[in-house]
């Protein structure tokens, strides 16, 4: 029968999603030990209590130290951009000329137009670094990270240098917040600015 420590060193060390969540410094531990505690209850053949997966993560080491995107993301940019909604059409042409995004879809197109409407969407933008595009790993991170903080994203791109994280006004505050403390608090470096863009 496989120990509880063993089991969540076996997971997170599989993980590399998990392994950089730790080398961040910011994972918060209860959230990924509700994550991981049914793989954990599948090794050991019990069900094991999460203040044990709780100890079992703080006191693991990470073998591997995938700090290359650690290092992306702390030399990124991190801007919000309010006041923008989301349409969906059968026809192209019903498009306004304006849309930031427009992606084809089975059923039709979506875009991202600008809105002055109320409870519109709200795009935080990271712009990585030059020579970061081939960069693998990173949208899973920062969607992986968002989770476990607990906030809801509609929709996340990957354009070439730019990461859009797309969510609703009111997860501007808790999202900033978390992106704030992966590309500015983690590991050495202490803070980095939050550009805010109101439409």
């Amino acid at each position: 029968m496989t120990k509880a420590t063993d089991a969540v060193k076996g997971i997170i060390n599989s993980n590399n999603i998990y392994t950089l969540l730790l080398n961040t410094g910011l994972v918060n531990y209860t959230k990924l030990a509700r994550e991981i505690k049914s793989q954990v209850d599948f090794l050991t053949g019990k069900k094991v209590k999460i203040n044990t997966i709780v100890k079992a993560l703080t006191n693991i080491e990470v073998k591997a130290k995938p700090k290359d995107i650690l290092l992306i993301l702390k030399q990124s940019i991190l801007t919000l951009e309010y006041n923008y909604k989301e349409i969906n059409t059968e026809n192209k042409n019903d498009i306004p000329e304006d849309a930031i995004l427009i992606i084809k879809e089975t059923n039709g197109y979506s875009a991202i137009i600008k809105t002055t409407e109320g409870n519109s969407l709200v795009i935080a933008k990271i712009l990585l670094p030059p020579g970061s595009c081939t960069t693998a790993g990173i949208t899973l991170l920062i969607t992986e990270f968002l989770e476990i903080n607990g906030v809801s994203v509609k929709n996340i791109y990957r354009l070439s240098r730019e990461i859009w994280i797309i969510v609703d006004s009111e997860s501007a505050g808790k999202t900033a917040d978390a992106l704030n403390r992966l590309l500015y608090r983690s590991s050495d470096k202490e803070s980095g600015p939050v550009n805010i863009v109101q439409g």
